[in-house]
């Protein structure tokens, strides 16, 4: 992969990230379409990054925050949103170790 080709999916994972936690934030609950972007979104950067040692400190930022930013959303819901909310919080961690972090 390229330099543009790593920045690019970075910027896909921000934008991706940003859109699903405004729908939460903004009591739109889960957003099928934006969370699928920003499942692809974490897929795409784990493959951009792939052979490299590190991965960009503004990219670390953005996964590091993803959970937290998301479960602490379904504070805004109540039942079966709530829940959804958090299980999307439990797969973006869980995709994050498959694809961007795996364990040695």
């Amino acid at each position: 992969m390229t330099n543009e080709d790593r920045e690019r999916a970075e910027r896909e994972l921000r934008t991706a990230a940003g859109n699903f936690i405004a729908a939460l934030r903004l009591a739109r609950g889960v957003d099928e379409v934006a969370f699928s972007r920003l499942k692809e979104a974490i897929i795409g950067l784990g493959d951009a990054w792939q052979v490299e040692d590190h991965l960009p400190k503004s990219a670390v930022n953005i996964l590091v925050g993803l959970f937290s930013w998301i479960d602490s959303a379904s504070h805004l819901y109540e039942g079966d949103d709530s829940m959804a909310i958090k299980q999307a919080a439990m797969d973006v961690e869980t995709l994050i170790f498959q694809h961007v972090v795996p364990a040695p």
